[in-house]
């Protein structure tokens, strides 16, 4: 395994520490896998109806168990999705938390499956956005930020922090200033600028498309995953 210098926060790889890192590189690539998608599982719980310090709790109680329990180690490329993976597996956690409050406010340890039901429906009949919906954006917001982390990393490896803050905005058209003006404060040709923009575009779209490849399951259209995250930011 090579050193925590090259550690790389993609998704595939730091699984793969999980499960065959030493244990330090392993519990490094653990916390991050943590960090990482702490945010859509609280939108989740939230989406889900929990209050925020309800969210918090339970968003930590699935992370902490899953921690024990070697939850990242279940994961694995060639079935599917990651964030599909690790909504299930949340969904899973929910259900049973619910099923352990009801036998302890029952009193008997026993848990009747229509209270599991009328639980489901209560939050099937609410007024509430889709708690998926809600997950499946800010895990689109991680993998955009993700992208764009690189891509700044990239330019600043190639000594061009300042042409990438200069034109960063361009990738969500938000530029502070026009290009002759972003020309004239760095010093260029306006014709160099177009194509830098041109450039940071390009590489971001690649840059994207590779972190979604580090979510998908293999033999997944990475394409179909970028156009829905896209979409879904869109909404």
């Amino acid at each position: 395994m090579q050193g925590n210098s090259s550690f790389q926060a993609t998704r595939w790889t730091l699984v793969q520490r999980v499960k065959e890192a030493n244990a330090a590189d392993a519990q490094e690539a653990l916390n991050v896998l943590c960090s990482m998608y702490w945010r859509p599982l609280y939108a989740f719980a939230r989406g889900y109806g929990r209050s925020m310090e309800d969210a918090e709790d339970v968003v930590q109680g699935f992370l902490a168990k899953g921690i024990e329990k070697a939850l990242f180690s279940a994961a694995d490329q060639e079935k599917g999705k990651m964030r599909t993976f690790l909504l299930t597996a949340f969904k899973r956690y929910l259900r049973d938390e619910h099923v352990k409050s009801v036998a302890l406010k029952r009193g008997d340890g026993k848990v009747d499956t229509t209270d599991i039901a009328a639980e489901e429906e209560r939050w099937a009949d609410s007024k509430a956005v889709d708690p998926t919906v809600g997950f499946d954006k800010r895990w689109a917001i991680i993998v955009v930020e993700s992208a764009r982390e690189q891509l700044e990393k990239k330019y600043a490896s190639e000594g061009k922090s300042d042409l990438y803050e200069a034109l960063a905005g361009s990738l969500t058209g938000e530029l502070e200033e026009d290009y002759q003006s972003i020309a004239d404060r760095l010093e260029v040709s306006l014709s160099a600028v177009k194509v830098g923009v041109h450039r940071l575009r390009k590489r971001f779209g690649e840059m994207l498309r590779a972190e979604i490849v580090e979510t998908i399951g293999e033999g997944e259209d990475a394409d179909q995953e970028l156009r829905y995250l896209i979409g879904i930011l869109s909404d």
